[in-house]
This record gives structure tokens, sequence and C-alpha cells, in this order.
């Protein structure tokens, strides 16, 4: 899915003022450029995945078991490349080889219980990390940054509930929590005024 941040945020009958709080929370929302990313992924996570298996896992989280040539196709990389990295996958225990119930000649990857334990380890250092961060905002600016995000992503769960097929989501739209995801944020009350 095309998703333009500046059209999501555009609103035709919008006041100047409006336009000027989107550019300025844009600017904001965009202040981490890729690199800072990748160096905060490395951080957190302390090297113990390349960033070519979290795109496999990503893949295998999102569209389930699939093939080599199909996981090839969605890297970019050619099918001996895919092989190799699978290889290297399957001896850290990350995913294994299955051949398919119904047609054994093919060969589908699957994520083992290590792999998906992945996510779980970023998401918990994310945690970590965000929480120190947080650690150096008021109480008052908390209150508003919840009460932001969570307006924040209603407002994203609209745009990709209005997504086409193929576009985005492959069911309701609804935002999913990733199992062992705290629930906490979502359960927390309602922002002190």
């Amino acid at each position: 899915m095309s998703f333009n941040v500046s059209d999501a945020l555009s609103n035709t009958s919008a006041s100047p003022r409006r336009g000027r709080l989107a550019d300025a929370l844009l600017d904001e929302l965009l202040s981490w450029n890729p690199r800072e990313f990748i160096t905060a992924f490395r951080r957190w996570h302390r090297d113990s995945v390349s960033l070519i298996h979290l795109n496999v896992l990503t893949l295998l989280d999102a569209d389930g078991p699939d093939s080599m040539s199909h996981l090839a196709d969605a890297l970019e990389v050619s099918v001996a490349s895919m092989t190799g990295i699978v290889d290297r996958m399957e001896k850290r225990g990350l995913v294994e080889r299955r051949h398919d119930g119904t047609d054994r000649r093919v060969v589908l990857v699957h994520t083992t219980g290590a792999g998906r334990d992945v996510f779980l380890a970023i998401d918990r250092r994310r945690r970590e990390g965000l929480a120190k961060i947080l650690e150096r905002i008021t109480e008052e600016d908390l209150a508003a940054l919840l009460q932001g995000h969570r307006a924040l992503r209603a407002a994203r769960a609209a745009v990709v509930g209005r997504a086409g097929p193929g576009e985005g989501t492959k069911g309701s739209g609804t935002v999913e929590r990733r199992p062992g995801a705290s629930k906490t944020a979502s359960a927390a009350s309602e922002p002190h005024r």
C-alpha cells in the first residue's frame, strides 16, 4: 500500500494553523533518518540477527510459510542467495524447511519458536530503550503524547481500513497487537486533565 502521510494529514477545509501543525508534526515524526533507525535496531538487538534475516522472519510472520522462490522474489534476491540465507537461518534455529502437505515436491520455509522469539526480544529491547527516553519527559507531556499517539493510531487504522484489495492489510484493516506485546498502553487510563 502506498501511504502518503502529507495527503492523509491534509484536509481541503483545514485551517492554515492545522497545516502548520501537521507540517511540524511530520518534521518530528520523520526526525529519525534510516541510518539512525538501523543504528538503534542494532543497539537494541545487539547484532544477534541480521537485517536480511529479520526481513525473512517478517515475511514469514506476515504471510505464513513460503517457498524459497517466493521469498527470493519478495526480497529481490536470487533463489541461490535465498538458499544461502535460509541455510544460515536454519543453522541458527530461526527457520526450518518442511515439505508441503499437499505437494511433496514443494519445500516451504517455516518460522520456528526461536524465530518467533526474535520479535519478542526486539519488542522487549525497544520497550526498554523507549522507557529510558520517556523517563526524561514530564508527566503532563507524557499524557499529551499518549493522547496524540492514540489519535495517530486511530487515524492510521481509518486510513488502512479504506485501503483497496491488495493494499495494506489482509483482513478487516484493524490494528493488531503482536503476541506478547504489552497491553498496558491500550489499557492505560485516560490522560489527566
